[in-house]
């Protein structure tokens, strides 16, 4: 069974995002501001959640570099970051294999959040061998 499953579907995913986004106002270390439309619960986060805990088969939103590295700029902030998503998501629930599951998950990102690879240009045009020669 997929933590999707386990921690109630997607009406638990959309039920989790305005806690969480609470959560991450309150907290100083957050600045939701250039974000504030990824945390809707229509937005590309609660997609990508839908997909990185199993209950989509794909996903075509936002990077997840886009998405958490404007929020998560060092570990300590990408760590408390979890903390919250934990805190909503699992409700205290106290069933340490579901908690353990979703930190494996989430420190499965953490390089693609705090050191994104930038990506190689892509050419969009080309020139004939003959035209660079004139």
């Amino acid at each position: 069974m997929t933590l999707y499953m386990k921690i109630g579907g997607r009406k638990a995913v959309l039920a989790a995002i305005p806690p969480l986004r609470d959560r991450l106002e309150s907290d100083p270390c957050f600045d939701l501001a250039p974000l504030r439309g990824e945390f809707d619960a229509s937005g590309d986060f609660c997609e990508f959640l839908v997909f990185l805990f199993g209950g989509s088969p794909f996903y075509d939103g936002k990077p997840v570099t886009d998405l958490l590295s404007p929020l998560c700029d060092c570990d300590d902030v990408y760590r408390r970051f979890v903390d919250h998503l934990v805190a909503v998501l699992l409700h205290g629930d106290q069933n340490e294999e579901n908690e353990a599951e979703l930190r494996s998950l989430m420190e499965r990102l953490r390089p693609h959040v705090l050191a994104p690879r930038p990506t190689a240009p892509v050419l969009v045009y080309s020139v004939d061998n003959d035209q660079l020669r004139a």
